[in-house]
């Protein structure tokens, strides 16, 4: 057999090592951490309400740390909506940790109240894009993520899943 009847077969059993290796991982990965993207020790955590009514006001960087502070506090439905509102601002870093909040691999119902947010499972095409999103406002790590989820809705379309195949056609 000529070598680029194998070029493919290689690629393929590539791909589906790498995927087993993502869909198989003892523990999904945690929420991007960065020297950047951490609170600074003199940050205060602001109320809620300071939050709603001064965060128009705010820069992006300031708007993460304070979605941090509330993620450390056990509100990630706050959290989330100070991550998309840095993304909205340019935050490449804050649009991935919405993506991640979104992602099958890292989404978890228990650390979300049903009264308080739509979340109650996960939603991958909103995840591709906020990875994208992450991806355009250069966040580097953007792009492997993306990559890992398209390779887990490929397996989860091919064992028949049709919201997978509905949302890779839309990807490709």
């Amino acid at each position: 057999m000529r070598t680029e009847h194998w070029l493919p077969i290689v690629i393929l059993a590539g791909v589906a090592v790498a995927g087993g290796l993502w869909y198989f991982s003892p523990s999904p990965p945690e929420l991007p951490a960065t020297p950047s993207g951490a609170p600074a020790a003199d940050t205060k955590a602001l109320s809620w309400e300071e939050l709603r009514t001064g965060v128009a006001q705010m820069e992006m960087l300031e708007i993460r740390q304070q979605a941090l502070l509330l993620l450390q506090s056990s509100d990630p439905d706050k959290a989330f909506l100070l991550f998309k509102k840095a993304a909205e601002k340019g935050d490449g870093w804050s649009a991935r940790a919405v993506g991640l909040m979104y992602d099958p691999a890292t989404f978890a119902a228990e650390d979300f109240s049903p009264e308080n947010t739509a979340f109650s499972k996960p939603n991958p095409r909103k995840a591709l894009q906020w990875y994208a999103k992450a991806s355009e406002q250069g966040d580097a790590d953007a792009r492997l993520l993306r990559d890992r989820l398209i390779a887990y809705l490929q397996k989860a379309a091919a064992l028949g899943d049709a919201e997978a195949q509905r949302i890779l056609k839309r990807v490709q």
